[in-house]
């Protein structure tokens, strides 16, 4: 009988140690923004402590900052859903006047890159990342 209670607590363990793992663990978040009709190129590199660099080349200005709990806690919950490592590669759109996105998730053994643009964007299943992403760039360089 002690023998199945084992296996029971032991099994519920692994159970519950394998649902709270993320899918990714991340030590850098880069994405650039680039293109539209007034020509911006503008980065962040953000690594797993929360701590981001956020650069507009057009404009020439850097800042550094700090993403608060609550932030890195949202960050940590969209990279979380990327079970593998894939590569998007860019499509012939044809959209002139579209952002493009150049995303890149380093981590321990998995690695994503994705190139994507507005009209790619919506279907790549990384635009909440990508808008995540776009927000603190623009609260950072205000």
């Amino acid at each position: 009988m002690s023998r199945k209670i084992f296996l029971i607590v032991t099994a519920l363990l692994l159970a519950s140690c394998a649902s709270s793992a993320p899918a990714i663990e991340w030590t850098t978040i880069k994405m650039s923004q680039s293109g539209g009709f007034i020509g911006l190129s503008r980065s962040i590199e953000i690594s797993a402590d929360g701590k981001y660099i956020a650069v507009d080349n057009r404009a020439n200005k850097t800042v550094n900052g700090e993403l608060s709990a609550d932030e890195l806690f949202a960050l940590n919950k969209l990279v979380a859903g990327y079970k593998s490592a894939n590569v998007m590669k860019p499509e012939n759109t044809g959209c002139a006047d579209c952002f493009v996105y150049d995303l890149q998730i380093q981590g321990s053994g998995k690695n994503i890159s994705a190139q994507l643009n507005d009209v790619t964007l919506p279907k790549s299943g990384m635009e909440a990342l990508v808008n995540f992403l776009r927000e603190t760039i623009d609260k950072a360089l205000k």
